[in-house]
């Protein structure tokens, strides 16, 4: 199976606490890869995929985050008209469950790349493969 981890990081929703974040990773040349950033009034879960991840974890709890890290699918996909929408029928199909989904750039403009985050990756894994559907894994988007 090729899933990736995602670090999830607790910030408060103040000014500069993400920028203090962001200084903590770009000091240790940490590269974000894929990024997504949900808040509510107090705090955001700013999520991320990036180069190295046992060291950004090392990193964040450090700095006393609240730190978690969840395996997540990540695809490449044709950039065209319908083909997000092709990939979650193939989900809803095999009854897996979408929890969020976010884009990031790909190696080509020609395809777009998403995280998935999912009830079941074994399931989501199985049908997407007997799909077709490009399945990154942490090296390839490390080296993207």
């Amino acid at each position: 199976m090729s899933n990736v981890r995602q670090i999830s990081v607790f910030v408060e929703n103040k000014p500069n606490k993400l920028a203090e974040a962001m200084k903590l990773l770009k000091n240790s040349k940490i590269n974000i890869r894929a990024m997504a950033l949900a808040d509510t009034k107090d705090f955001g879960i700013l999520r991320l995929i990036v180069n190295d991840t046992e060291k950004t974890v090392d990193i964040l709890k450090d700095a006393s985050y609240a730190v978690t890290v969840t395996e997540i699918v990540a695809i490449s996909i044709p950039d065209s008209p319908g083909q997000l929408s092709r990939v979650l029928d193939i989900l809803g199909e095999k009854g897996v469950n979408l929890e969020y989904l976010y884009a990031f750039i790909g190696k080509s403009d020609k395809s777009v790349s998403f995280v998935i985050r999912v009830d079941d990756n074994d399931n989501a894994y199985a049908a997407l493969t007997e799909a077709g559907i490009i399945q990154l894994t942490e090296n390839d988007i490390a080296e993207m």
